[in-house]
């Protein structure tokens, strides 16, 4: 039964003072998104114990390790009973998350160490060829991808679970890298992986770091003069317990001489890493993406609660194309921060993220019956709702109840009708200036008129842009934003982009919910003939957003990003909106 807030809190007080020491919430049982109680208690004390040692792979490279195990709250004695085991798989250093004051296990996106008083035993692995792991990294924070590294995830699983302080189900948490490097650990299988926590992860590798076809410089080139990153690197690894004079950890960094820190320029979906030594691996963007790895993943079973906010970049998409894709038994939440930071969460509404891993891992690892299984699989934030009505639920996505609205570019305009105003298009040269979060010189911007009563955005917007340019390419950037009634703007990364000569639409190889789909082989390079107008079709990143009563909704269109290249002479480009050329933008909106 749901009992009124104010009345639980009036009749534990009353217990209270009738001298009775239970407190109505420990024989009220509650589990929905957010709050979690009845179910599971922290039994043991807010300490842990932390020992750490290497373990061996099934090629004899050695991995270490950090065990982190509860202790009793009345002798502070270790807990021997066995126990679930939640861990990470991390490039980011298994110890410490930045500096020496900060453990990894409590910085972390996460926080899994919270686990531990719960009666779970955390774990955290640095990647082979990183920190205190000896052996040999490609590629840094995708290495385990690459070579032998494949099956470490595997080995690391197994032996955990076969430890006597492991009741042998094992799960996974992380974020970013370390979601990703949950991905990679599903398709491999391990039998004792039983459940995973896997927050703003990739979906489609191409489209994460190239999106629409513009792949971005690589960030690992270290600038000249400065040291090799792995040797930055390890000045913070953590030597194992068993190195008391440091030379193993000595020799692991010894076999990092050598460490291939990015996998080179790749400019297309279908092309080859210049810099990888593994052969199974050069046609990186497939090798590295979960989305070719389907049936594998599918056929594993692992549970998954997929994670992911709304204001980060082009790690945002993975989740909501995994959720639709992956057939294991999976649950879906979109919060209101940036990348792996869910904090605002907790701040604006009180959804702790971890009460969400706890609910879940003590479903599938110690087989509580919390209902969390019979839940909506998507719980969703919207900016600008209502106090009380920001999270809600739904049974698939997008939402069943999404209605897709055009609304055409004007003159400075968006208007759910066509309108056709002198010929009907928009001049600018490209200027080559970006700073990320900033608009660009030289775009060109369209909106509503102020809006008679609010509108609700949820879900994947989509543009419809013809253009021409006096170049033979360029790229095209769509940035969705609200503007206030004083002008003030707000955006949560809400853009999409498109490099002109990528613009050939194909069949996705997975469902793409409907989205265009731009497969980016060398063999679809379609450049532009100067002045002759092409139409352009993208996607831009999803959003929940109510546009609140007398706010307009602005499109900017913006020619630069990061990975433009800059044309001699800069170009001028073209946006057409007239009949023959109906530009639009495509709005879900949930009524």
């Amino acid at each position: 039964m749901n009992y009124p807030k104010a009345f639980l809190s009036l009749l534990a007080g009353t217990l209270v003072c009738c001298g009775m020491q239970r407190s109505l919430f420990a024989e009220t049982k509650i589990s929905k998104p957010g709050v979690y109680q009845g179910y599971s208690e922290a039994i043991y004390a807010d300490d842990f114990d932390l020992s750490s040692r290497y373990i061996e792979m099934r090629d004899g490279v050695k991995i270490a390790i950090d065990i982190y195990r509860p202790k009793d709250k009345e002798t502070g004695e270790v807990v021997e009973t066995p126990l679930p085991v939640v861990w990470m798989h991390t490039p980011y250093n298994r110890r410490y998350n930045g500096s020496k004051d900060k453990l990894t296990v409590e910085d972390y996106a996460g926080s899994a160490i919270e686990l531990v008083k719960y009666g779970y035993v955390v774990a955290t692995a640095d990647f082979r060829g990183l920190h205190a792991s000896f052996g040999h990294n490609e590629g840094y924070n995708r290495g385990e991808w690459v070579g032998p590294a494949r099956y470490d995830a595997y080995d690391i699983t197994e032996w955990l679970a076969d430890q006597p302080w492991s009741n042998g189900n094992i799960g996974m948490w992380g974020c970013s890298a370390t979601g990703g490097s949950q991905m990679q650990a599903a398709t491999t299988a391990p039998p004792s992986l039983k459940a995973m926590f896997p927050m703003s992860f990739e979906f489609d590798v191409y489209d994460f770091r190239g999106a629409g076809g513009i792949v971005a410089p690589s960030r690992w080139t270290p600038k000249p003069g400065d040291p090799p990153p792995h040797e930055v690197r390890d000045r913070l690894a953590a030597p194992v317990d068993e190195d008391v004079d440091g030379s193993l950890l000595e020799a692991a960094k010894a076999e990092h001489e050598g460490t291939i820190e990015t996998v080179g320029h790749i400019p297309f979906r279908d092309g080859y890493s210049p810099n990888l030594t593994d052969d199974s691996a050069k046609q990186w963007w497939i090798k590295s993406s979960p989305a070719n790895y389907l049936d594998e993943i599918n056929d594993s079973g692992i549970a998954m609660y997929m994670a992911v906010n709304w204001d980060e970049g082009y790690t945002k998409p993975g989740p909501f194309f995994a959720i639709n894709n992956f057939k294991v038994p999976s649950k879906f939440i979109v919060g209101p921060g940036v990348h792996c930071d869910w904090c605002p969460a907790k701040e604006m509404t009180g959804l702790d993220i971890l009460t969400e891993e706890l609910r879940f891992f003590d479903y599938w690892l110690k087989g509580i019956d919390n209902g969390i299984m019979d839940e909506d699989p998507v719980y969703y934030f919207t900016y600008n709702a209502p106090e009380g009505e920001e999270w809600q639920s739904a049974k698939a996505w997008p939402l069943p109840n999404e209605k897709r609205v055009d609304f055409y570019l004007g003159e400075g305009s968006l208007s759910r009708s066509q309108k056709t105003e002198g010929e009907g298009k928009d001049e600018t040269v490209v200027i080559y200036e970006y700073s990320r979060g900033e608009i660009p010189l030289g775009s060109l911007i369209y909106e509503t008129e102020s809006l008679q009563e609010a509108v609700q955005v949820t879900g994947h917007p989509t543009v419809n842009l013809w253009v021409s340019s006096t170049a033979t390419d360029g790229d095209f950037v769509a940035t969705l934003r609200d503007v206030a009634p004083d002008g003030s703007v707000t955006s949560y990364n809400t853009m999409g982009q498109l490099r002109a000569s990528m613009r050939k639409l194909a069949e996705p190889p997975y469902d793409r919910l409907g989205l265009p789909y731009h497969r980016s082989f060398e063999s679809d390079v379609q450049p532009l003939i100067p002045g002759e107008p092409v139409e352009l079709s993208f996607d831009i990143l999803p959003i929940s957003i109510t546009f609140k009563e007398g706010h307009k909704i602005q499109l900017v269109v913006s020619f630069v990003t990061r990975g433009t290249p800059e044309l001699d002479p800069a170009p001028v480009v073209t946006l057409y909106r007239d009949s023959n050329h109906p530009s639009y933008l495509t709005l879900p909106i949930v009524e």
